[in-house]
């Protein structure tokens, strides 16, 4: 067996658990598909994607096996406080279990990018408004402050203090779907110690991320005319309305799902065992 398929190999086995895209990638992008839908649609998304998880657990189990973590038993391990302290060892609820490393990388990639994210919103002339339809949306600079109503006023910045336009907000709520969702694209490609199979990963934190730069940018090339670049206004139904960034968050977790999976037959399927 060549070196290159021994660390294909290994790489698969060492991430035999979120490789599984069946289990967690295709049934979440499943469920962010329906979530712009009618309240049917919505539950018939989750129940499918409950569904599906549930499924491709047995599948997988049953076809390529299960990873186990080998137990510790930390009664055996020695601690300072069992040799110095009358009450003998550390009981074992008193050991809170990690976080895993990677929710600690995806928290703390999504709190640097929100920090950015939130700086740029921040920069004058930040405020803009949106008009027209979903085939063909408009950004104009927002002509006067919109101020907090007398039932918002006190969590509001301050009392009767200026907050975003409706519109504004809606893309707001787009642009953040975008950076977290390129955020976990973002984190398992790093946490994958950046393997080269994992290059689409990398493509759609790319991707998804550029897009949270040129919403957020919004507020500086809008003006009163509401003319923008040609490209920019191509893409302007992806930035300003939540629904579409739902979907296309959706099938980029559909497609990173379906890869993990192909991946992972690729290499521990029939066809891998039959060429050994």
């Amino acid at each position: 067996m060549e070196t290159p398929d021994l660390e294909r190999i290994r790489f698969t086995t060492r991430h035999f658990n979120d490789l599984q895209g069946l289990r967690y990638g295709v049934p979440l992008g499943l469920i962010l598909l329906s979530w712009g839908g009618p309240p049917l649609l919505r539950a018939a998304g989750i129940a499918g994607a409950l569904v599906l998880a549930l499924a491709a657990r047995r599948y997988y189990r049953s076809t390529f096996g299960a990873v186990e973590q080998q137990s510790a038993d930390l009664d055996a391990e020695l601690y300072p406080a069992s040799i110095y302290s009358p009450a003998g060892p550390i009981p074992r609820l008193a050991m809170p279990p990690r976080v895993p490393l990677v929710a600690r990388r995806f928290l703390f990639t999504s709190l640097l990018a929100v920090i950015v994210f939130a700086y740029v919103l921040a920069l004058p002339p930040g405020m803009f408004v949106v008009q027209g339809d979903a085939s063909h949306p408009r950004i104009l600079s927002a002509a006067e402050p919109v101020y907090a109503p007398p039932w918002l006023s006190r969590w509001a910045w301050y009392h009767g203090g200026e907050i975003m336009p409706p519109s504004m907000f809606q893309a707001v709520i787009a642009q953040t779907v975008y950076l977290l969702a390129g955020c976990l694209f973002l984190t398992l490609w790093l946490w994958r110690r950046r393997d080269l199979s994992q290059s689409p990963h990398l493509v759609l934190a790319l991707l998804l991320l550029g897009l949270t730069a040129l919403g957020s940018t919004l507020g500086l090339r809008a003006n009163k005319e509401g003319t923008i670049d040609p490209l920019l206004d191509r893409l302007l139904p992806l930035l300003v309305y939540p629904g579409m960034a739902v979907l296309l968050c959706g099938g980029a977790l559909i497609l990173a799902g379906l890869f993990d999976h192909w991946q992972l037959s690729r290499t521990l399927g029939p066809s891998a065992r039959m060429e050994d």
